[in-house]
Order: structure tokens, then C-alpha cells, then sequence
């Protein structure tokens, strides 16, 4: 590519009838000044490009980081869901055997107490049995006091 300065620079050889030097040299100022324009715009449009391509490779990265910590939330997530599944699973197994434990020890509260009633009743039928016995000699023992007054008078 062709500098401003190389434009400038430019000689060309004389010829007989050619063209006239001040016009050529002329026209080559206004070529070059304008080449010079063009590479400066060029060259800030370049400048500008790679900042927005810079800044752009930030927005990448800053995307990229927020899909990562997106990937990295809901994994959390899933995991935090899975322990809390595990953990209550956990307690409801706990909370079954506890059940099973107090239903096992009504049992045999309920057993012990059904024994024990049983003995208090035969208890009490042997304490009845016992009272009517003694109720009955007495009452024989009576009879026979009363039969013998009887007698003796």
C-alpha cells in the first residue's frame, strides 16, 4: 500500500510534451493529503474496533462467568433438593421406628396390665370364695347355736 509520503516523494521523468510539473505536483499534495486522511481514519477506526472487540471479549467473559455461576446455582440446588429429599427420608425412617419402638412398649404395658387385672380378679374371686366359706360356717355356726337353744329350753 502506498503512503502519503511516498506519493509526495514521487518523481517522474520529464518528457516533451508531459504534463505540467505544478499540476502534477498539485494533484499528488491533494492525493496524498487526502491518503493521509483516509490511513488516520482508518487507523482510529482500527483503534476503535479493537476496543469494541476488546470490550467484547469482556462481555464474553462476563457471559461465560454468569453461565458458569448459573451451571453452578442450579447444581446447588440440585443438590441442596437432594439432601433435603435424603435428610427427610432420614426422618420419616427415624420417625417409623420411634412409632415402632412406642408401639412395642404399649404392648406390653397393655400385656403387663392384662396379667396384673387377671391376678387382681383371681384375687378377688379367692377373697370372695373365702368370705362366702367363712359366711357360710358362721352361718352353720349360728344354726346350730340357735338349734341347740332350742334344745335347751
Amino acid at each position: 500500500m502506498l503512503t502519503a509520503l511516498e506519493i509526495k516523494k514521487q518523481e517522474f521523468s520529464r518528457a516533451m510534451r508531459g504534463y505540467d510539473i505544478t499540476e502534477v505536483r498539485t494533484f499528488l499534495e491533494t492525493v496524498a493529503s487526502q491518503i493521509e486522511k483516509l490511513t488516520a481514519q482508518v487507523t482510529a477506526q482500527t483503534t476503535e474496533l479493537d476496543k469494541l472487540n476488546s470490550g467484547m471479549e469482556s462481555y464474553r467473559r462476563l457471559e461465560s462467568n454468569m453461565k458458569d455461576a448459573l451451571v453452578n446455582s442450579q447444581e446447588s440446588v440440585r443438590e441442596a433438593r437432594d439432601a433435603a429429599r435424603k435428610e427427610a427420608e432420614l426422618t420419616r425412617r427415624e420417625a417409623e421406628l420411634n412409632a415402632e419402638k412406642i408401639l412395642s412398649a404399649a404392648r406390653r404395658e397393655e400385656e403387663d396390665i392384662r396379667r396384673e387385672i387377671e391376678a387382681l380378679q383371681n384375687r378377688r374371686d379367692s377373697f370372695v370364695r373365702k368370705i362366702s366359706s367363712l359366711l357360710r360356717s358362721e352361718l352353720e355356726l349360728l344354726d346350730l347355736l340357735e338349734k341347740e337353744e332350742k334344745h335347751t329350753q
